[in-house]
């Protein structure tokens, strides 16, 4: 799996086409995959990303018991951006440092994972957010063990450590219907148990599963 990525990672990256299988659309919506495709790009254009604030998430990969997981975060409901949603690590980059650098520094801030205990292995496509106006970086990387978990309780309502294979498992189609401020949204959703993963962290999941198969 992490070999697939690896090399994945090396080719144009799915980004757009995997992003569109879990975007969030209005109940009536008529377009095609190909139209919502087009809107993505418009969006997702140099023009309207350019003055977006940058942010950096990282999905850290440890094996156990040969299998692989990485942590989410469930975000404490007083959070302004995205308040008690699933998440991975990560947020604002600061001054002066790295996007990749923003990525370490936050998931270590927020779970404890140690900076130099990560091999990241590489970055996939950027995610524009027009709701909160972020344009997030998400990065992959690997520990040799599963860190030791130090949860900062002003970030961090509680840690999910999923295993990938029931991730996988659960890009089953699965939606709901919600009324977010009145509107009626058709929401695909990674229902794995009673976590829910939805909007951002749902897309850059499904590439993540698109960069982990095998591309021959």
């Amino acid at each position: 799996m992490i070999k697939n990525i690896r090399n994945n990672l090396e080719i144009e990256l799915p980004g757009m086409k995997s992003w569109n299988r879990m975007s969030v659309e209005p109940m009536q919506d008529s377009r095609t995959i190909n139209e919502r495709i087009i809107n993505y790009r418009e969006w997702s254009s140099k023009e309207n990303v350019k003055n977006m604030k940058k942010a950096a998430v990282l999905v850290c990969f440890f094996r156990k018991n040969n299998e692989y997981y990485f942590p989410l975060i469930k975000r404490p409901m007083h959070n302004r951006n995205h308040p008690g949603q699933i998440a991975l690590p990560g947020g604002s980059k600061e001054r002066n440092e790295s996007l990749k650098v923003a990525a370490l520094r936050e998931a270590f801030e927020e779970v404890g994972i140690q900076p130099n205990d990560v091999d990241v292995i590489g970055e996939m496509t950027p995610l524009p957010v027009p709701v909160s106006g972020f344009l997030i970086y998400p990065f992959i990387g690997i520990t040799k063990a599963e860190p030791k978990w130090i949860l900062n309780e002003r970030e961090v309502d509680e840690l999910i450590v999923l295993k990938f294979v029931d991730l996988i498992d659960s890009d089953n189609g699965y939606c709901e219907e919600w009324n977010l401020k009145d509107k009626m949204l058709k929401v695909p959703i990674f229902k794995i148990m009673n976590v829910k993963i939805w909007g951002a962290t749902a897309a850059i999941l499904s590439e993540l599963m698109d960069l982990s198969k095998n591309s021959n």
